[in-house]
């Protein structure tokens, strides 16, 4: 049957105190609005190993384990007239560090304009049947990776999970208990986690979804369910997601790969072909332009310059489709990352400076050496730094900072400008070969540099907030 108990009862401490010595064979404790535990019977002190004046010297969270405060417990199960058939349940840990899974219905009393809690146990023996399930259910909230949300009939969130909290950058006091329509009113209803739908019986299974909390971007596979009791009715649903993001990069970075390992054996295998008669045309042009200029011939020369300038972009191409193909002569070897950039900042203050681009260098006292290509690295850096500086057309200032991720054990190297930033449906896109959005790029850049990065056991990764855009680029260190 329902239990209710809305109002609140005003008593006085002895009289408590007097309940409690009565009812030696019941488990109740009495704690305040500031979870301070006040009194506990001979059942509890008998089931916990404390002495009385132990068992008051305890912050009742560390006595008693519950997944809310007392308060919003209370208000969810006992205030006002809410058809709520489930008693609220916690773990009672001993002083031998036991934990004992109880439920409990509450009293709300007043004493002296302080709000005081009575918990009253039900008897353990009942829950026997119970006590693994539950140890598991309450587990498995916490404990988890997956995101978990339990949603009641009036959509409404029950409970949610720890990863859950973290995923949506909510704090669990916050969202708990609280309309969902309310929790996700910021974001549009087709993009929603959940929808009302859910209540219905709408069932899904691994459904792909994108998800931003501001923060950070997931990559989600989504299932949900409804809930329903011995008789059939549908009692509430829940909906759990998985964070996939890693496994999504990867299957990205293996198609990419496979992708440029196509390019790149199509590329050796006609590059000569290709740069030969382009060497002969590029000769004759020479000459009919030196020739046009001797004659006054103006016009004809501008032509001749407009097809060596058409003739050096197929060969700049005809170059990236080379290194797209395993490097033939890669020398790995010890190396400082901050002699490597110490090296190139007057080249990129060079090219800064062409854009009015501001350039700092945050270089580290002690970094770990890696095992790297020197010149290599110098490739990749020049190229995203160049790419930084282009997306500043009307100045800005361009950051390269090293930092060592002891976690992971990599040398980082954040490249870092203030430009306009990247949109959020392009930046999937720009490690993929041929894609720019530049009007005479190749596409092949990046590629090329991920490539690098990734045949020296790193990563490149891209954040863009909508303004400004950081590069990481992580190599182990030994």
């Amino acid at each position: 049957m329902p239990i209710h108990e809305p109002q609140n009862y005003a008593i006085s401490i002895d009289e408590v105190r007097n309940l409690f010595q009565l009812s030696t064979q019941t488990s109740m404790l009495l704690i305040d609005d500031e979870d301070k535990l006040l009194l506990a019977t001979d059942q509890i002190l008998k089931s916990t190993g404390y002495a009385a004046n132990e068992i008051t010297q305890l912050p009742f969270p560390r006595l008693f384990k519950v997944r809310s405060s007392l308060g919003e417990l209370y208000a969810y199960h006992f205030h006002g007239d809410r058809d709520v058939r489930e008693w609220p349940h916690g773990f009672l840990q001993g002083k031998n560090g036991e934990m004992q899974y109880y439920q409990f219905s509450m009293l709300r009393l007043q004493q002296g304009g302080k709000l005081l809690y009575l918990l009253i146990f039900k008897n353990n023996e009942e829950n026997q049947s119970l006590n693994l399930l539950q140890r598991f259910s309450d587990a498995f909230l916490k404990d988890i990776n997956l995101g978990v949300l339990l949603i009641s009939l009036d959509f409404t969130l029950a409970d949610v999970s720890d990863r859950a909290c973290q995923m949506l950058a909510m704090e669990r006091e916050n969202i708990l208990n609280k309309s969902l329509d309310d929790i996700f009113a910021s974001v549009p209803s087709q993009h929603q986690l959940v929808q009302r739908s859910i209540l219905t019986g709408a069932i899904v299974r691994n459904h792909a979804v994108s998800w931003t909390n501001n923060r950070e971007r997931f990559e989600l596979l989504l299932d949900s369910n409804v809930l329903k009791d011995s008789h059939g009715k549908i009692v509430g649903a829940y909906v759990i997601f998985k964070d996939v993001t890693n496994l999504r990069s990867l299957e990205q970075m293996v198609q990419r790969s496979d992708r440029l390992a196509m390019i790149g054996q199509i590329a050796a295998g006609t590059a000569h072909e290709i740069r030969n008669p382009l060497t002969s045309i590029k000769g004759f042009l020479q000459m009919l332009h030196r020739t046009f200029g001797e004659r006054g011939m103006g016009k004809e020369q501008n032509f001749t310059d407009v097809m060596l300038g058409e003739i050096d972009r197929i060969n700049a191409l005809v170059n990236e489709f080379l290194l797209l193909s395993k490097p033939k002569h890669v020398s790995y070897e010890s190396t400082h990352i901050t002699d490597v950039l110490r090296g190139m900042v007057p080249i990129i203050h060079t090219e800064a400076i062409l854009y009015n681009v501001q350039l700092q260098y945050e270089s580290l006292k002690h970094v770990p050496e890696v095992i790297a290509d020197s010149e290599l690295l110098k490739q990749v850096f020049l190229n995203v730094c160049k790419n930084g500086i282009e997306a500043m057309p009307d100045g800005g200032v361009l950051t390269i900072s090293e930092r060592v991720d002891t976690i992971e054990r990599n040398v980082c190297v954040d490249i870092h400008d203030t430009g306009s930033g990247i949109p959020m449906f392009v930046i999937d896109k720009i490690f993929d070969p041929f894609f720019t959005t530049k009007d005479t790029g190749t596409g092949l850049g990046l590629s090329v540099c991920q490539r690098i990065i990734h045949d020296m056991g790193g990563t490149i990764r891209v954040a863009s907030k909508g303004f400004g855009t950081t590069f990481t680029i992580s190599i182990p260190y030994t």
